[in-house]
């Protein structure tokens, strides 16, 4: 005996009552009682007597363990995958903050730990938490808010770890995510939490995070600085550059200006070694440069020098470059062994005063990266230094004629 509309309705109405929520797991049941109920009715039952022990066979909360045991066999993947982004990541932030520790005490292994923790979170945790969001059905709003989140935090991170290996594209990776970030996510955010009346802590703090976390990472941008700043810093750069060359015009005359036979071996070796560390100055500047342009050839880059310090200057560059061929460390020992001879000669201590500090660090720190405009404005006024120091001993031997 087949069943009427009106009573598929009534079975439909009183199952979902049970507490069924789900249309598929609805109308699987729907169909098991309208057959336990047809079958009993052929067997001589009226309608009600057999949709009364076709739902009292599954007990009193009989349908509603149904739909829990359903959903759970439904969800236990994703609870699976929960549990897994949980823990990577718990991880990836637990070694991003030993990270930062190690960086801040500078103890080794602290960029290594840095970046796995960031891959970590970077290409496993956000591409799962994307996977768990969309298989959790939230609707399409919600869905595309948490994904477009998602893919900000990705584009940001990865500007980020760009900007930590000083590869290109760093800040334009930073500006994309963070313009996502700002002018995306959070209006779909506000927007979808208003739209649920639901603008409570959840959402707030999701805003207040986003937004501080932005502005703590717009401190790894490099600002320019103002337009008066710059031209300053020019000045000072050119300033020095030229009272180099004029020391060393004003130690040439002073020289040629000496009796021949006070110019002792002794007095020439020192001219010659003030020489040599003018010309090793200049081919370090010379190295920069390269390492900023290296589309322009020497003699273009010798004349970009000449006119605008600022050439390189502008970025941080590999202190490598001073060591290749153990460069710094034999302008160093031109320098002390120019501070023997002087003492030698005039029997007095004028030791050339130099940033020794940071000539040590270029040494020490080969593997680092360092802002070239301080390295250039150390070797230029080094450069200047020992000119000035020769002008003095030049002087003092051409005054022992006079």
């Amino acid at each position: 005996m087949e069943l009427t509309d009106k009573h598929i309705s009534e079975i439909t109405t009183l199952i979902r009552a049970k507490g069924v929520e789900m249309e598929e797991l609805l109308y699987d049941l729907v169909d098991h009682v309208c057959c336990m109920v047809e079958e009993k009715m052929e067997q001589g039952e009226n309608y009600s007597s057999a949709l009364e022990e076709s739902m009292n066979s599954f007990g009193n909360n009989g349908i509603r363990q149904i739909q829990v045991e359903t959903t759970y066999l439904l969800t236990k993947n994703i609870l699976a995958m929960k549990k897994t982004m949980h823990i990577i990541g718990i991880a990836a932030t637990l070694m991003l903050l030993a990270g930062a520790i190690l960086k801040i005490r500078h103890l080794p292994g602290a960029l290594a730990i840095y970046v796995a923790g960031g891959f970590f979170m970077n290409f496993v945790f956000l591409p799962l938490l994307v996977t768990v969001k969309v298989k959790e059905k939230l609707g399409k709003l919600r869905t595309w808010t948490t994904i477009l989140g998602i893919a900000s935090a990705f584009v940001l991170i990865n500007g980020i770890f760009f900007k930590i290996m000083y590869w290109p594209y760093a800040n334009m990776f930073m500006n994309i995510g963070g313009a996502m970030l700002l002018f995306i996510y959070l209006p779909l955010a506000i927007y979808a939490a208003v739209k649920r009346k639901d603008i409570r802590s959840n959402t707030l703090l999701s805003i207040i995070l986003s937004v501080a976390g932005f502005c703590m990472l717009f401190l790894l941008v490099k600002v320019h600085n103002s337009h008066t700043v710059d031209r300053a810093i020019d000045n000072m750069q050119y300033t020095i550059s030229q009272d180099v060359k004029a020391a060393r015009h004003v130690n040439d005359v002073i020289f040629s200006g000496i009796h021949d036979t006070l110019k002792t071996e002794a007095l020439r070796s020192l001219d010659q070694q003030v020489g040599k560390i003018g010309a090793l100055i200049d081919e370090l500047n010379l190295v920069m440069a390269k390492s900023q342009h290296p589309e322009l050839t020497d003699e273009q880059l010798r004349a970009l020098i000449n006119e605008n310090q600022k050439a390189i200057s502008d970025d941080l560059g590999p202190l490598s470059m001073l060591n290749e061929g153990e460069k710094i460390q034999r302008l160093m020992a031109l320098v002390a062994d120019y501070e023997k001879g002087y003492q030698e000669l005039t029997a007095t201590t004028n030791p050339i005063s130099y940033n020794k500090d940071n000539m040590s660090y270029y040494q020490e720190h080969a593997a680092e990266k360092f802002p070239l405009g301080i390295i250039a404005q150390d070797l230029n006024l080094l450069n200047l230094q020992v000119q000035r120091t020769h002008t003095s001993l030049l002087q003092y031997f051409k005054g022992r004629v006079s």
